[in-house]
């Protein structure tokens, strides 16, 4: 079967975040691929990077600067007229918002190196995809719209909404700031909101010279993508396309077959989803490591049932989100962003509340908040079926 998007993957070992250790790497998956001036020169570079909230780069939440920092000298040299580092992490799409997260996360200090740019265009613009099976009309933010180039910074991680992210799931945040809630209130379910980013990964295919870099030097595994565990794996991944990308790492990571988004995707004929077909150039010898799962990526066979043979069973036995009343600190950042306004803050014990039955288990309420005081709880029961 031929797939619209497949294309090489390039597998580098990398250990450090040194940009100028990086910079050589970056420059060897990118002649293992063949790409270099015909497809930089003179063009405006979009560095799409993985920004998700104000967290520290040893939290191995976000993009690190140093990835982006050798990335960008590779471009320079290739010839960019322009590089712009942007993303539109969840919350307010503003200045003051998007100051903080530069900071935090490192990239503030990028900001002329190499000719890179921090966004600061917080205005957006309306798009129609046609082909879209589930999204036609939306909006993305300006940054990318005028690129003529996207790079996309994501990162290795697990993922409590979608059990994995990485480059498919990283275009996300084309969406602008709190539109991103809206789309998880119109698609609420896994299968929804794979669908989803499948129109707009497809969208963004058609629209832009598209290539995908992988920070999998150390990832993150748990509850990602904002609270879990940093994971090395000591690799860097670069493609053309990011469903064999992704279909790459998720092996890489152990988490075979838990991206929802790829099957969605094989399914359309964008991707074969079996990496063994994926050609891997550079390191095709890498290793597999065993990230753990999120917890509601833990599933028994119940949850795979259809619901009149146990689904509504299986609901019942979906890990979810509670507040540890030691941490919560009732700054109300979960109540601002949960799709369908389910959270209050009680102000006397200054706790956050999850209304359950109005819960649609996206878990927004876990990834942004700052405190780390939302956990995903797996139903005991789960234990005892396993």
């Amino acid at each position: 079967m031929s797939y619209k998007y497949n294309s090489p993957v390039a597998v580098q070992p990398c250990e450090t975040y040194e940009a100028n250790a990086i910079y050589p790497i970056l420059r060897r998956c990118f002649a293992d691929l063949g790409i270099g001036e015909e497809t930089v020169r003179g063009k405006k570079i979009l560095l799409k990077a993985n920004l998700v909230m104000a967290k520290k780069p040893e939290s191995a939440a976000t993009t690190h600067p140093a990835v982006a920092e050798a990335c960008a000298r590779v471009l320079a040299e290739l010839g960019a007229a322009e590089i712009v580092l942007a993303d539109s992490p969840g919350g307010p799409f503003s200045a003051p918002a998007l100051a903080a997260v530069y900071k935090t996360c490192g990239m503030a200090a990028l900001e002329g190196v190499h000719g890179i740019r921090l966004n600061d265009d917080f205005t957006f613009r309306s798009v129609f995809f046609k082909e879209g099976a589930v999204l036609k009309n939306f909006r993305i933010i300006n940054a990318v719209a005028e690129a003529d180039v996207l790079i996309n910074l994501c990162k290795l991680k697990t993922h409590t909404l979608t059990g994995f992210s990485c480059a498919v799931k990283n275009v996300f945040g084309v969406i602008p700031g709190v539109e991103k809630f809206e789309m998880h209130a119109t698609f609420p379910t896994v299968d929804a909101f794979s669908e989803m980013l499948n129109d707009l990964n497809a969208y963004l295919l058609r629209e832009k010279t598209c290539l995908s870099l992988c920070d999998a030097i150390i990832g993150m595994e748990g509850n990602g993508p904002t609270h879990g565990t940093p994971k090395k794996a000591g690799l860097l991944l670069l493609s053309r396309s990011p469903y064999a990308l992704d279909a790459v790492a998720e092996h890489i990571a152990g988490l075979d077959g838990v991206a929802k988004m790829l099957d969605i995707g094989a399914e359309r004929g964008y991707c074969d989803r079996d990496y063994r077909n994926i050609e891997v150039v550079g390191m095709t010898e890498y290793p597999v490591y065993q990230f753990e799962k999120p917890a509601t990526a833990k599933k028994t066979f119940l949850q795979n049932l259809p619901n009149f043979m146990g689904g509504r069973f299986a609901r019942f036995l979906e890990a979810k989100p509670s507040v540890d009343p030691k941490k919560c600190v009732g700054c109300g950042v979960c109540v601002r962003s949960c799709p369908k306004h389910t959270i209050t803050v009680n102000e006397k014990k200054k706790l956050a509340v999850i209304d359950r039955s109005e819960c649609i288990k996206c878990y927004c309420c876990q990834e942004l908040c700052p405190a780390g005081a939302v956990k995903t709880k797996q139903n005991p029961v789960i234990k005892l079926i396993h």
